[in-house]
């Protein structure tokens, strides 16, 4: 299949997708009770006042303030317009404009992503293809191990540990720990465990081929062979690869944001969610589901080449 009808395709269903999760979260924040105006009603009954025409006034300006106060299907049609032209206006919470603050946010998410997930594969693969071409070498069981340990310890736990042991030690560690090296090393150890045990699973599939066999026959060296095998192994893994990285980065930098008080995209959300900021949560939700597709079609586009028989549609 030709590239463009890939990419042409992977953005339609881009499109059905955004409009399928969008749909449901405004669904979700406009006909379910509002806890935001619950609790100002709340306080302003636990101030005195009970007058119902003066509860009436505050819903009525809370709704007013976030644009509530037309016909649903109006404010859906305007909404979802401003999602699709990128015009996502401003946040309710902070009244600044949302698409900046959102990419704002994302870029300072990726600061600490992207060298995360790059460590974490670099690592995965090799730890996972040792312990497949080599199982009786200690190396290969000690790397798996501790792979598997940093993979079942919660994120939580370890970043209030890193968190005690830095501050509660009398350390006093430059802005860059913080900022940087702890959310990076929390990030890799959310990832690492399952490219470890992806990588080792594929790769002992080939290990004992005959090709591999005749490889080692012939004296090539380990990096030879685990080249070979990785060639082989690599559509399998690679298929795994951003979904798993996808789906643990995104639980993965709430708990990193929140507890380092990164001013990243993970946290931008968690406040989104709990002002009821709409607009934010909503231009939040297009960011991810770009990434998704757009990670679709690097899958699509690295399959052909790391096999040129699979037929890239």
């Amino acid at each position: 299949m030709n590239p463009l009808r890939i990419l042409a395709k992977r953005a339609a269903m881009g499109l059905a997708t955004s409009w399928v999760v969008l749909t449901t979260i405004f669904a979700l924040f406009t006909l379910t009770e509002d806890w935001v105006l619950s609790g100002q009603i709340g306080l302003a009954r636990y101030g005195g006042e009970s007058d119902p025409e003066a509860l009436a006034a505050i819903r009525a300006e809370y709704f007013a303030a976030r644009g509530l106060d037309r016909p649903l299907i109006e404010v859906y049609a305007d909404w979802l317009g401003n999602m699709v032209t990128l015009d996502w206006g401003s946040s309710l919470a902070s009244g600044e404009p949302v698409f900046p603050l959102v990419m704002d946010a994302a870029a300072r998410t990726a600061a600490y992503v992207v060298p995360a997930l790059a460590l974490a594969v670099v690592c995965g693969v090799s730890i996972g293809t040792v312990a497949a071409l080599y199982p009786e070498r200690r190396v290969g069981s000690a790397g798996v191990a501790a792979a598997y340990l940093l993979f079942a310890l919660p994120g939580f736990w370890l970043g209030g540990m890193a968190f005690s042991f830095t501050v509660d030690g009398r350390l006093d560690p430059p802005p860059f720990v913080f900022d940087h090296l702890l959310p990076i090393g929390l990030a890799f150890a959310a990832l690492l465990g399952g490219y470890v045990s992806y990588s080792r699973a594929h790769s002992r599939e080939y290990a004992a081929a005959e090709f591999v066999s005749l490889v080692r026959a012939k004296g090539a060296s380990g990096y030879r062979v685990a080249a070979h095998v990785l060639r082989n192994a690599a559509i399998p893994f690679f298929s795994m690869l951003f979904t798993e990285a996808l789906g643990l980065l995104v639980l993965s930098t709430f708990v990193i944001e929140a507890l380092f008080g990164i001013e990243g995209f993970g946290l931008l959300l968690l406040r989104a969610v709990a002002a009821r900021d709409l607009p934010v949560l909503l231009g939040g939700t297009v960011v991810v589901i770009g990434v998704g597709v757009v990670g679709n079609v690097v899958q699509d586009m690295a399959y052909g080449y790391l096999d040129p028989r699979v037929e890239m549609g």
